[in-house]
């Protein structure tokens, strides 16, 4: 597609077929914004435009189309003023043409967002990705490279320490308010040349002999925020169509079946402990009424045997189905000497917990051993224990904090209770028979894994007014019946977490309202859950 090849070519031939004289570029791009959203409306047409990584940023040439889905990082750089185009009367004919100077011309204020590739993507995720992506030979065939682009990083601004990783200057014409730290983000643009980083926050080209890395930028013209997992398969903005989800909520029973069986290999044929890992993978926050948090489910797997395992062979099943997983060995070390919360004086400095929403991690506490937590290590631990209870992290600033939501799933293995509290924690009933070795699905089955997680995750689900008041009912006539027993009474704390089961077992089930069936059943877990705990859930 020529379009691909010579954007600017697109770009210059709409301004001057719009433009008019007194135009704002505050409300007018001139068709851009909506001749790219045409051309590109569908995951399909998408791939067509060549992917910028590590790898491709060396040999995609400047001034080409490219797609980069990435984490903004940081919203706090500097802006800048520059040219958004001119005039100048061509006469005799007195035909108008767009120039870079003389008489007319229009400034716009440009926004500049550090963005690092998606932190935790695990590998089918890339490979998927790139895979459908047009062959870069074909479609940019004919273009000349032109210079070498360096392609450097900064490691504080990315979570994971020591992970590599990629990262460029997202450059907009417009400020977009709705675009905020860790949004997951697929930008369509042109690639430009690369910025050297100054020592402060702002990305301006400097003189060779200044210090600083080199990133690459790219010119926005569209900026598609992606939702949740932003499964590479389906819709631009990460949702499943109708008709997918169609097919998946009439398969979802049998899919159900098979999946938990598939986690159970990896907790020792606990296959309760499997459904509840299952359940885990379809929260996510879908409302916050009055500073509640309602979806959270945090959990807890406990084991007893010291060096399990377990931790190893979930995070090979959970990278297996999930597009976003990163596992965190909660050492004494890791603890104390790194950092699970952003900060920031001069730029922002990211830390473990600044992922992107539907992000899994998985806490191994297995591996902490005896010893002391510091004035980090302690900072640390409460970082995490916000997000599991509040789904809010504190981003650290000399003079203040600032807190912002998330939506990250925690999964912790411990040996004994977990030191973070927990909307569910049970320990692990192995089941002797099982085998050493995790069988592997097939690819077709994998492939169906995922789609039914990061859809249904994602479903509309509805309590209808009947079911809620025979829940009411039923938890006022319990109560009645405890108190004339004498034994212990309901709390609204247990009826909580019975409706939030509830919710992820009709979901599991592929059932958008909760009927009777998936109520009992999440009843007969919640109390298998009292059986197999002994920490306090938190409120």
């Amino acid at each position: 597609m020529s379009v691909i090849q010579h954007p600017l070519e697109t770009i210059q031939e709409l301004f001057r077929k719009n433009w008019k004289e007194g135009a704002s570029t505050d409300k007018d791009d001139f068709g851009v914004t909506k001749h790219f959203q045409d051309l590109f409306d569908t995951r399909e047409k998408l791939y067509k435009i060549p992917v910028l990584d590590a790898q491709s940023v060396h040999t995609l040439p400047l001034n080409s189309l490219v797609r980069f889905r990435c984490m903004v990082q940081d919203t706090e750089l500097s802006q800048e003023v520059a040219l958004f185009a001119s005039t100048v009367s061509n006469k005799p004919n007195g035909e108008e043409m767009l120039a870079s100077h003389q008489n007319q011309e229009l400034m716009d204020l440009r926004s500049s967002y550090y963005c690092v590739s998606v932190p935790g993507q695990t590998q089918w995720f890339k490979d998927t990705d790139s895979a459908k992506a047009t062959d870069l030979d074909a479609a940019l065939d004919g273009l000349k490279l032109g210079e070498t682009k360096t392609s450097e990083v900064m490691p504080e601004r990315f979570p994971f320490p020591a992970v590599s990783h990629f990262a460029a200057v997202v450059k907009t014409h417009s400020s977009d308010v709705s675009i905020g730290v860790t949004d997951m983000v697929e930008v369509i643009g042109v690639l430009g040349a690369s910025d050297k980083v100054s020592s402060g926050d702002s990305f301006d080209f400097q003189e060779e002999s200044a210090t600083g890395p080199r990133i690459p930028t790219v010119h926005a013209i569209l900026m598609n925020k992606v939702e949740d997992h932003g499964h590479p398969e389906l819709t631009v903005n990460g949702h499943p169509t109708e008709s997918d989800l169609e097919k998946l909520l009439k398969d979802a029973k049998t899919v159900r079946e098979d999946l938990i069986q598939y986690i159970a290999e990896a907790v020792r044929g606990d296959k309760f402990a499997a459904e509840l890992v299952l359940l885990h993978l379809l929260a996510r926050v879908y409302s916050r009424p009055s500073g509640a948090v309602l979806g959270k489910f945090s959990l807890n797997l406990k084991d007893s045997v010291a060096n399990s395992p377990v931790a190893k062979s979930l995070e090979n099943v959970l990278k297996s189905v999930l597009p976003k997983v990163h596992a965190i060995p909660m050492t004494l070390e890791n603890l104390n000497k790194n950092f699970f919360y952003p900060r920031g004086e001069e730029q922002l400095r990211s830390g473990m917990l600044q992922v992107t929403r539907g992000t899994l991690l998985l806490l191994d506490e297995s591996a902490m051993e005896e010893g002391t937590l510091i004035d980090q290590g302690i900072k640390n631990l409460k970082a995490v224990s916000d997000v599991s209870l509040y789904q809010t992290l504190n981003y650290v600033f000399p003079y203040n904090n600032l807190e912002f939501q998330t939506d990250v799933s925690l999964m912790i293995i411990s040996f004994g209770s977990s030191l973070v509290p927990v909307d569910c924690g049970i320990t692990l009933k192995p089941e002797p028979s099982t085998a050493e070795l995790q069988s592997e699905p097939s690819e077709e089955k994998l492939r169906a894994f995922r789609r039914y997680i990061s859809s249904l995750r994602l479903a509309e689900y509805k309590l209808s007014e009947d079911m809620a008041k025979e829940i009411e009912t039923e938890f006022m006539e319990q109560r009645k019946a405890a108190s004339a027993a004498g034994s212990a009474l309901i709390t609204p704390i247990d009826l909580a977490l019975n409706i939030s089961l509830a919710r992820l077992v009709a979901l599991s089930k592929g059932e958008l309202t909760l009927n009777r069936e998936c109520w009992d059943h999440a009843v007969a877990l919640s109390k298998q859950i009292k059986e197999r705990s002994s920490t306090t859930l938190s409120e």
